[in-house]
């Protein structure tokens, strides 16, 4: 006849005890499995940057369109580096554009960067003109578009660039959304394998995209159609259209 315990005894039986035990141990073991097996099928966060406690001097030129850019010369690389510029918080820069468009600036920003491209943080009233002897003008003509059609995901640049990690998919849409809403640059996310590439999204005519054209689509995947432009500093998208796959 198997032990009966009742829930007011100082202890129960020593078979249900050991019952107990084996049950007890099994549950933790497994447990602890799920545990190891959770933490090694996690993916990896990018490496991705976002100096926040850190504030660099920047000389470069301005270009305000379709998206405030910083183009600096660095004598230690092969060309132009580019900035995106963004405003702290979920903002887009907008401080001093019509003023400064297309002449050499000197500016205090926090740096956001990973392989993809790299952003400044500017902080605020810091942006002036600079000697054009300083900071030499950067070509930035571009190659004639060509037609393509590519499949990606839709992310705001400052987070995906490192304020944020990973920045992106369904679980970032939300945070995505106001900082697109606020003027953050819209980029589309392609992956191919290990590698991806981060194309800027500019309506048709070159011009700033209106974020009403693609928040609906932000942390999905979607099918864009555009017109593709590269420069020695980015790859742009004039935009036809974009849809949902």
């Amino acid at each position: 006849m198997s032990s009966f315990y009742i829930g007011y005894l100082p202890q129960a039986p020593d078979d249900l005890r050991k019952f107990l035990r084996r049950i007890v141990t099994l549950l933790a073991s497994l447990a602890i499995l799920l545990a190891i097996i959770l933490v090694f099928a996690q993916q990896e966060f990018s490496p991705a940057f976002f100096e926040f406690t850190k504030v660099r001097d920047f000389t470069g030129a301005l270009q305000a369109n379709p998206y405030p850019t910083l183009l600096v010369t660095d004598s230690t690389s092969r060309g132009p580096t580019q900035y995106l510029l963004t405003a702290v918080g979920k903002h887009g820069f907008t401080e001093r554009l019509a003023e400064l468009n297309d002449k050499p600036v000197h500016l205090r920003a926090k740096l956001i960067f990973r392989n993809e491209g790299a952003m400044l943080e500017v902080v605020p009233n810091t942006i002036a003109p600079e000697s054009a002897t300083d900071s030499p003008a950067v070509s930035t003509s571009a190659e004639q578009g060509e037609d393509v059609i590519l499949n990606g995901e839709i992310v705001d640049t400052k987070c995906f660039l490192g304020v944020m990690n990973p920045g992106r998919t369904k679980v970032h849409r939300d945070c995505a959304t106001r900082c697109l809403s606020g003027g953050i640059p819209p980029a589309l996310l392609v992956q191919d394998g290990t590698s991806s590439t981060l194309y800027l999204l500019a309506a048709s005519d070159g011009a700033k995209l209106d974020p009403q054209h693609f928040l609906t689509h932000v942390g999905e995947p979607v099918t864009v159609r555009a017109k593709l432009f590269r420069s020695a500093t980015s790859l742009r998208l004039n935009v036809s259209q974009i849809t949902p796959n």
